[in-house]
């Protein structure tokens, strides 16, 4: 290996350290890493900031940014708190049917609104909501997050790496939905079968204080019903207008800047207290990633991947669809999925090319496997996708931390499962049925 491939390695693996460690921040340790690659690139005549500028995916991000805007301030209106009250209701005091109420409400909240978002929010109510009723929070956080990242796979704008491939690949947003969401409610509610065996110990019981809940008002929750019209009137302009972008030609970050300029517009709030809902770290540390995996492209290290991709699954329809997920979703769960997805994507691209597999399809499934993977190998461990890491930090906080140990300990055994199942519904799919 030449001396630009070794530096440009090195620079990915200490910034991996970095944000794997957690001795400094995600954000920090990705921007400290996007800054050291340009310079070394500056330096060795390879890359420079016009490039890096050039790797940034700004549908991604402007995708993002309108979704946080659009789900914060309908978070300000009570919405979420009224949701989690309604779903303990309905549970009627079964503990199993209260997790798998929490799980199906997330998962299908995850899918329809950026599930980053979605956590930030249901998080905190699902801690106040478990404190209330007098039972351990950790079960429904855990589950929480891994039902968001599932449910989030279902369509484009659910999960960031789903924005990244869908802008990188062209997909759009009825596509994602079509052939990913039958896979995900499948796979939802194998998952679901699974927490009925591991918390097998306490969801027999009842709960004992479910009277409590009883007795809240959830219309009470709502705290500005007419922001709430409004935000629900302008997201559903937003997921009418992403289901025709395409046939309108309107990229998916102009249909959520719009959604969100549209809310603005009804609601007269000040952009200043609009924007305190967008996570500007979690933005920062994506086009950072985007950045700092541009150097590893003109470093020629993605090429290298692509043609290993191609010498051990190239030949074969179902080899293919196996190395895919199984190579996005081990590198979800060792380095995140926000990276893999953005490293992996010139690879999957190179793949796709340079083999004449599923030709006859308008959206190559490979796209869709790439994308299971990627999402589901973001359930693996804390560190696996931005949303784990949100909620882990937030419960810390409210003082019910998730250690790693015990999350990897309940997750990566359904992260790997989820992964298997996935890839036997791809291969019945697009390989034994087509």
């Amino acid at each position: 290996m030449n001396t630009i491939v070794i530096g440009s390695l090195i620079i990915f693996s200490l910034t991996y350290y970095g944000i794997i460690s957690k001795r400094i921040s995600r954000t920090v340790a990705a921007m400290s890493g996007a800054a050291a690659m340009l310079l070394f690139g500056h330096g060795m005549g390879f890359y420079d900031t016009h490039m890096g500028i050039e790797y940034i995916d700004f549908n991604t991000i402007g995708l993002l940014l309108g979704m946080m805007i659009i789900v914060g301030l309908l978070g300000e209106t009570g919405f979420f708190k009224y949701v989690a009250i309604r779903s303990a209701k309905a549970s009627k005091g079964s503990y199993y049917r209260l997790l798998g109420f929490f799980v199906l409400a997330t998962a299908f909240t995850s899918a329809f609104l950026d599930n980053v978002t979605t956590v930030l929010l249901m998080a905190p109510i699902t801690i106040t909501i478990a404190e209330e009723l007098e039972i351990n929070p950790l079960p429904f956080l855990m589950a929480g997050i891994i039902s968001s990242n599932i449910g989030g796979t279902a369509t484009l704008i659910g999960d960031p790496p789903n924005m990244i491939i869908g802008s990188a690949a062209g997909i759009n947003f009825n596509d994602f939905i079509l052939y990913l969401a039958p896979i995900v409610i499948i796979i939802l509610f194998i998952v679901l079968l699974i927490f009925e065996f591991i918390y097998k110990d306490i969801i027999e019981s009842d709960i004992k204080n479910f009277h409590k809940i009883m007795t809240v008002d959830e219309n009470r929750a709502i705290s500005n019903r007419g922001l709430l019209n409004k935000s629900l009137l302008a997201l559903s302009f937003t997921l009418v207008l992403f289901s025709v972008h395409h046939l309108l030609g309107i990229e998916p970050w102009l249909v959520a800047i719009t959604g969100a300029c549209l809310l603005l517009v009804l609601s007269l709030t000040d952009p200043e207290d609009a924007l305190k809902h967008v996570h500007w770290a979690t933005l920062l540390f994506f086009t950072s990633q985007f950045i700092l995996i541009g150097g590893l492209d003109k470093a020629g290290i993605i090429e290298i991947v692509g043609s290993w991709m191609i010498n051990i699954g190239g030949g074969s329809p179902t080899m293919a669809l196996f190395v895919v997920l199984m190579v996005g979703g081990a590198s979800a769960i060792l380095i995140g999925n926000i990276p893999s997805v953005i490293a992996l994507i010139p690879a999957i691209d190179l793949f796709i090319l340079e083999t004449a597999l599923f030709t006859g399809f308008s959206v190559n499934p490979l796209w869709w496997a790439f994308s299971l993977g990627i999402c589901l190998g973001g359930n693996g461990t804390l560190i696996s996708s931005h949303t784990n890491t949100i909620v882990s930090s937030l419960s810390g906080k409210m003082g019910h931390p998730i250690s790693y140990g015990r999350y990897t300990k309940t997750a990566l055994p359904i992260t790997l499962i989820s992964l298997v199942a996935a890839f036997f519904l791809l291969w019945l799919f697009f390989v034994v049925l087509m």
